[in-house]
């Protein structure tokens, strides 16, 4: 069962809870997917098996906007979904406060969306926020710039992100 105290920290992918695992050891991690349905898949079955009282989604995005450095940690406080024709696109809003600079991100079924107004994007976000809302489970979400949205994935610097990550969350949740 995950600890009253601590939000269950979330995250798309094995890689990418390794991270944290190593750093902060003793949070509670789930993984649940890439992707917004195997993300949301995923959300139902750990919220079943483990009641967490609040769930913080973790990981990496891509940055559309300049002003952000890829390494740059920040909150994501809305999920749009992009993908959709516009008539059923829908927001989210982050319900937990996280201390660190907040972003508008797209949840996008493939990197490189238009912007519309975000800052960043990521693949399960908005998916996770729902299933959340849903629920009446309290949650946020950190992502790490990782990447341009333009750049080609040989210039993506994962490791510098999920470090930065990792000292981001120690730093928070321990």
């Amino acid at each position: 069962m995950v600890s009253s105290m601590k939000p269950l920290l979330l995250f798309a992918t094995d890689m990418e809870a390794a991270a944290v695992r190593s750093l902060c050891g003793d949070v509670q991690t789930a993984v649940c997917g890439v992707g917004a349905v195997e993300a949301a898949v995923g959300m139902v079955e750990i919220l079943e098996r483990e009641r967490p009282t609040s769930v913080v989604l973790c990981g990496i995005a891509g940055a559309y906007d300049r002003s952000l450095k890829v390494g740059d940690v920040v909150c994501v406080a809305v999920e749009q979904t992009t993908s959709l024709p516009t008539i059923y696109r829908k927001e989210y809003r982050a319900t937990l406060s996280i201390p660190l600079p907040e972003v508008v991100s797209n949840t996008v079924l493939a990197v490189g969306a238009e912007p519309c107004g975000a800052m960043v994007e990521n693949m399960e976000g908005a998916a996770i926020f729902a299933v959340c809302h849903h629920f009446g489970v309290p949650c946020g979400e950190i992502r790490a710039v990782s990447n341009y949205v333009s750049d080609s994935r040989e210039q993506w610097d994962i490791p510098t992100a999920l470090n930065n990550l990792a000292r981001i969350i120690k730093k928070i949740y321990r």
